[in-house]
């Protein structure tokens, strides 16, 4: 069985459940680190943490993810 290049791999690799959960973990260990200023913070620096959160994820996502220029395939070769 040949592979087949895909035009919506990127969007199939977004909803994949296995890619979801591991970005989650992603997202609950970073949140993790920050959890003891979190709950020390006031209003302004909690929203300060959340957006330093947040593009911390973004930033660990980014090595997660296939490069721009990535192929997709619909379903690997056997082996």
């Amino acid at each position: 069985m040949n592979p087949h290049i895909v035009a919506d791999g990127k969007r199939r690799l977004d909803r994949d459940p296995k890619n979801q959960a591991r970005l989650q973990e992603l997202r609950d260990s970073v949140t993790a680190r920050y959890a003891t200023e979190l709950a020390n913070a006031g209003f302004l620096q909690r929203f300060i943490l959340q957006r330093h959160i947040a593009a911390e994820v973004r930033r660990e996502r980014r090595k997660l993810a296939p490069s721009p220029g990535s192929l997709y395939c619909n379903r690997m070769a056997d082996s």
